[in-house]
């Protein structure tokens, strides 16, 4: 019998994990969480939402209607769409979308949700497969009936417009329903904001942002066993041996029909100490 053993999540992946365990918490705290955990470089978690509080208070603080928070994000302030470059890294960093100006439409739609959010206007994210929208509900006690495209300036999109959105960039066999328009909880806002790090990683061959991304993985709840197991393969392959016996003395202790395979991958990894 194993003893079992704490689970080896990384400082950044556990203050992850205190942020999204309150469910209270705010989507612009979440994402400048995840771009520290990322870029080595990023400033402190305050200075991106010190930002967003200067760039709410230079906006009108008499709008009312989240059209007129489209207007002045996507206008005014001159946010707009990577489309030169939609899959580099600094579009899913909070830090460096608010310096360029340009994102992509999670990172765009946390941007105007935030400022809308300090201007009085509740938006929520709406994470639609293949696409991110942002949406309004005229009654706050029921789902979203007005729906916003980040991506495309903030234009206003009826559910119709969505599926449509949605039948674009989908496979044929996808079925579409309404239920994909209702807010997305942020923990799953968080899973996507990294899972698109880990693709602009991947074809930008950044090893370490790569790697970043799945501990930062392991601190969103529900993290399971196949994130642990990515997380020690990239770590197995890139040399970084210590953290990687780390993982496969957890992953022996907690995977139990494939200990025998993972005390054997332990004794690789520690056999590099040597």
């Amino acid at each position: 019998m194993h003893t079992a053993t704490i689970e080896p999540l990384n400082p950044h992946a556990q203050y992850l994990r205190s942020l999204l365990e309150d469910p209270a918490i705010s989507m612009d705290r979440v994402a400048a969480a995840i771009a520290v955990g990322i870029d080595r470089d990023a400033p402190p978690e305050a200075a991106p939402l010190d930002e967003l509080d200067a760039l709410a208070s230079a906006v009108d603080q008499s709008l009312v209607d989240p059209s007129e928070v489209m207007e002045h994000v996507f206008g005014s302030l001159g946010f707009a769409p990577n489309t030169a470059n939609y899959y580099a890294l600094s579009n899913s960093l909070l830090h460096r979308v608010l310096e360029t100006r340009l994102g992509n439409p999670i990172s765009l739609a946390v941007v105007a949700i935030e400022i809308g959010k300090r201007l009085g206007v509740d938006l929520s994210p709406v994470g639609m497969p293949g696409h991110f929208l942002i949406g309004h509900a005229t009654n706050p006690s029921v789902a979203p009936d007005r729906w916003f495209d980040p991506f495309g300036g903030g234009r206003e999109l009826s559910a119709s417009g969505a599926q449509q959105i949605f039948d674009a960039v989908t496979p044929p066999a996808a079925v579409f329903t309404e239920k994909m328009l209702w807010p997305t909880p942020t923990p799953f806002v968080a899973s996507r904001i990294i899972a698109n790090i880990k693709n602009a990683a991947i074809r930008s061959g950044d090893i370490a942002a790569f790697i970043g991304a799945h501990e930062l993985a392991l601190g969103v709840p529900g993290a399971g066993l196949n994130d642990h197991k990515a997380l020690v393969r990239s770590l197995a392959t890139s040399g970084r041996h210590d953290r990687a016996a780390e993982l496969f003395r957890w992953l022996a202790a907690h995977d139990e029909e494939n200990t025998a395979e993972h005390e054997a991958a332990l004794a690789v990894q520690l056999a590099f100490r040597n």
